[in-house]
């Protein structure tokens, strides 16, 4: 075999830099977005932000760059951006590439102006302490030396989400340099700050811990949660009474106890972590009508900046490398604006599409929820699917019937033994009514749920009543009976 140079022609996808961040750009949520413009600002000399009074620096980006000198490549790109793709950066312009995500059309957004301004005013909300910080305040003030503190800090400081301590005393002994004894005395001390049963190796310690801090004691439930625990779980209340020689109703009522303690003390308690979730967008009714805003309010408006843009124009005075580098910053807020008016134009089509597939879930609530895919959505609106992907993930549509996220309104379709078709969304939703509207002395078995859900025209097997129960962390009928 000798070597030899062949040529050969072959297609393949390749995405440039600038779709992989327009792409990229398309799945941030407003509030991601407004971190990365504002970043983008902080970055690029010639992107500033306008005043609220002033108008879309975009719609004259070609007068604009004739105004500034900018040579023919770059007014090129603009002409093609807007032309073409309507968000393209400069390099590596591939048209069906581009069109693949992003077809070009003569799509417009209706003009709306909401009558009531302001309102998502961010509320204002005091950050709490974490955890450890709640823990670390307590704990300063019961330690009699430096060295009980330095115990008791690197304790606190390897308990877990759920509150727990996963360390053996072993560990944590040589970590501080101390011995077991010592790190017990400490570790007792914590277990005895607020919340009661922290610092606990497994659930059984943290609820012993709780029920010997209670003011009136339960001898009892004490000795149930020591010894008899998985017979608790099970509900099995009449084995508990036989083997501790009582009666049912003495640990019926010490469950009661019991059920009122946090297995978890650490899990709910000061996470520290606020989550703020502004709307992507608004569906509003006006009359029959259902009105979709999309909600940039928090973005702030672009234009480029006058005085680079001077600077541009005067060719003698500016070198060769300053105008280059001005130029390239130039070219950059110019498909910076375009890649947002871009996701704005998507998230609206795409918003407006879902809106119109589900309107009886608008009108008449979550019962009448569709079967929905995002190849469905694709095909409606003649984008991408991936690009549905992206415009539905982590974004939130404010409507009538509350705050929901996009991905919300796509459900699998269930067909019916009866040959209907639904969406698992509402048969979840049918299954968590007939749940909540149970008699909690006698909850219905699976079988059961699969029966009265085929009286309302939902005929489906009792695996998937288990499945779905499975998934809404919805506990069996053993196991949600109420204590008697």
């Amino acid at each position: 075999m000798a070597p030899e140079l062949e040529l050969r022609t072959t297609q393949k996808l390749v995405m440039t830099p600038m779709l992989q961040h327009a792409l990229k750009m398309l799945q941030l949520p407003t509030l991601e977005l407004n971190e990365v413009i504002q970043q983008e600002i902080a970055e690029n000399p010639l992107l500033e932000e306008k005043e609220p009074e002033e108008g879309t620096d975009t719609e004259n980006v070609d007068m604009k760059m004739q105004e500034t000198g900018v040579h023919e490549s770059a007014a090129e790109y603009t002409k093609e951006v807007e032309v073409n793709a309507d968000g393209l950066g400069p390099e590596g312009y591939d048209k069906e590439e581009w069109e693949r995500y992003f077809p070009d059309d003569d799509y417009s957004l209706p003009k709306y102006d909401r009558e009531t301004p302001g309102e998502f005013i961010e509320q204002q909300i005091a950050k709490p302490p974490t955890l450890e910080e709640h823990l670390l305040w307590q704990l300063r003030l019961v330690c009699a030396d430096e060295e009980e503190y330095r115990m008791g800090e690197l304790i606190i400081g390897n308990l877990d989400a759920r509150g727990f301590l996963p360390l053996p005393l072993s560990e944590v002994a040589r970590q501080a340099g101390t011995d077991e004894d010592q790190v017990a005395d400490v570790l007792a001390m914590i277990q005895g700050l607020e919340p009661l049963g922290i610092a606990a190796r497994n659930v059984t310690e943290s609820l012993l811990i709780q029920l010997r801090n209670q003011t009136e004691r339960n001898p009892v439930a004490e000795i149930i949660v020591e010894r008899h625990f998985s017979a608790l779980e099970r509900r099995q209340f009449d084995q508990i009474a036989r083997a501790e020689k009582i009666s049912r109703s003495q640990v019926v009522k010490a469950a009661q106890v019991i059920a009122g303690l946090d297995p978890f003390p650490g899990r709910h308690q000061f996470s520290g972590n606020i989550q703020y979730v502004v709307p992507d967008v608004v569906v509003e009714k006006h009359d029959d009508e259902y009105i979709i805003i999309v909600n940039d309010g928090a973005l702030p408006g672009l234009k480029i900046s006058r005085t680079y843009r001077q600077l541009l124009r005067r060719k003698s005075q500016v070198s060769p490398e300053t105008r280059k580098y001005l130029e390239e910053k130039l070219q950059r807020a110019i498909w910076l604006m375009r890649s947002i008016e871009q996701r704005r134009r998507t998230l609206y089509r795409v918003a407006e599409t879902i809106v119109e597939i589900q309107h009886d879930f608008f009108e008449k609530g979550v019962a009448c929820l569709k079967p929905l895919t995002l190849r469905e959505i694709a095909e409606r609106v003649e984008l991408h699917e991936s690009t549905i992907s992206r415009v539905t993930s982590h974004k939130y549509a404010q409507t009538p019937r509350g705050l929901y996220e996009l991905k919300y309104f796509f459900s699998n379709r269930i067909q019916t033994r009866d040959g209907n078709i639904t969406s698992s969304t509402s048969v979840k939703a049918a299954l968590q009514e007939l749940i909540a509207r149970e008699d909690p002395r006698r909850p219905w078995s699976d079988q059961r749920l699969m029966r009265l859900l085929a009286e309302k025209g939902l005929t489906i097997a009792r695996r998937t009543v288990a499945k779905y129960r499975e998934e809404m962390n919805l506990l069996p009928a053993s196991r949600r009976k109420r204590l008697e």
